[in-house]
């Protein structure tokens, strides 16, 4: 079930990313070719009366929209090619469209995916209500593997009433005598099943290092806590507002986040690939319809984010390009442009490497 989870939301944000470009080339005119949910061998498709050609392809990893004109998926344009069509037919190509129209067409991909956030986020707080209030319960919701709640049995569903005869009231107290407790026993009182029982547990020690350089012990026992989320029923405009809200408080973050681990802030290990997406994918969906809405919306901001990025080969790269190209006035010469898709190609490949090696590590050696 993992990997169909992961195949719906990549899908459908991967569709309304091309989705975007689609409709946004055909308004200005440009023929489009293909439209492909997937890279590689057509698996199936059919064509429509405008002639394009819509498929899913056998790498279902991404898509694209390949217009009139273009030699490649990646829009790369054909030098002969006003030679190469009828005259009537020139205006039909991507490259023959002046520079604004050709960055709306660029642009208009990742506007779609958040423009999809947004209506996702509306759809969620017009069903649901918007988040008002959290609590975090002394219950615990997830016992991590190998870890000392493990070892000591305890389970899910577990309320902690007591520790060392403190009485809990919330999860940051369990935090608190924890953490200061490495290697200490703590007797805990818990409630299993209306049964209250008692377990001593030890907590395991682990090494901190803070921005100074000073190391200190803490204590850890692997549990995840419970959140309950109080919600609000709200109006259509109310719902609205606070979708867009949301849209721009999740782009802001994974912005900073980038910039942070660009600086040495946070560590690379932090960014995941498609292994870390098919996996919250499929938590989402067990935790139902809220969960796995919620996390595509995310999903497809970050997408839309990802492809502005300046680099060539991605719709920011294009539009770079273009930019460039109305500064100047003059398109960039073909082997700086051939040079700059190089990098990008390697920088797209290094990246790609590293999410990956983040994925393996995290779900496969990480005990």
């Amino acid at each position: 079930m993992i990997l169909f989870w992961f195949l719906l939301l990549l899908t459908v944000i991967v569709f309304v990313h091309e989705l975007g470009h689609y409709l946004v080339a055909r308004y200005n005119g440009v023929k489009v070719e293909v439209f492909s949910i997937g890279f590689g061998k057509e698996l199936f498709g059919f064509n429509d009366q405008s002639g394009t050609r819509w498929k899913f392809s056998l790498i279902p990893i991404g898509g694209y929209v390949k217009f009139f004109g273009d030699i490649n998926v990646a829009s790369s344009p054909d030098k002969d090619l006003n030679k190469n069509i009828q005259k009537k037919d020139l205006s039909k190509a991507f490259h023959n469209k002046n520079l604004l129209q050709k960055s709306a067409i660029v642009v208009a991909g990742p506007f779609a995916n958040f423009l999809f956030a947004v209506v996702l986020f509306f759809v969620l707080f017009q069903s649901y209500g918007i988040p008002i209030s959290s609590s975090v319960l002394p219950i615990v919701d997830k016992v991590l593997p190998n870890s000392a709640a493990s070892k000591y049995d305890i389970k899910s569903g577990d309320e902690i009433l007591k520790i060392n005869d403190i009485e809990i009231k919330d999860f940051m107290q369990i935090r608190d005598i924890v953490v200061s407790n490495p290697n200490k026993e703590l007797n805990f009182l818990i409630k299993r099943n209306s049964n209250n029982i008692e377990i001593v547990i030890v907590p395991d020690s682990e090494t901190i290092i803070d921005n100074e350089g000073n190391e200190y012990f803490e204590g850890k026992i692997g549990v995840v806590a419970k959140t309950i989320v109080l919600y609000e029923r709200v109006g259509v405009f109310k719902s609205l507002g606070y979708a867009v809200e949301s849209t721009y408080k999740f782009t802001f973050l994974t912005l900073k986040g980038l910039k942070e681990i660009v600086m040495g802030e946070r560590s690379a290990s932090e960014m995941g690939g498609p292994i870390m997406i098919a996996n919250e994918a499929s938590k989402a969906a067990e935790r139902g319809a809220q969960d796995f809405i919620w996390i595509m919306a995310i999903i497809s901001i970050n997408l839309g984010l990802i492809n502005l990025f300046p680099i060539p080969l991605l719709d920011g790269g294009h539009l770079l390009f273009f930019i460039l190209q109305s500064i100047l006035g003059r398109p960039l010469k073909d082997g700086l442009q051939e040079y700059a898709s190089s990098i990008g190609i390697v920088l797209i490949i290094g990246i790609t490497l590293l999410v990956f090696y983040n994925d393996i590590v995290r779900y496969f050696f990480k005990s």
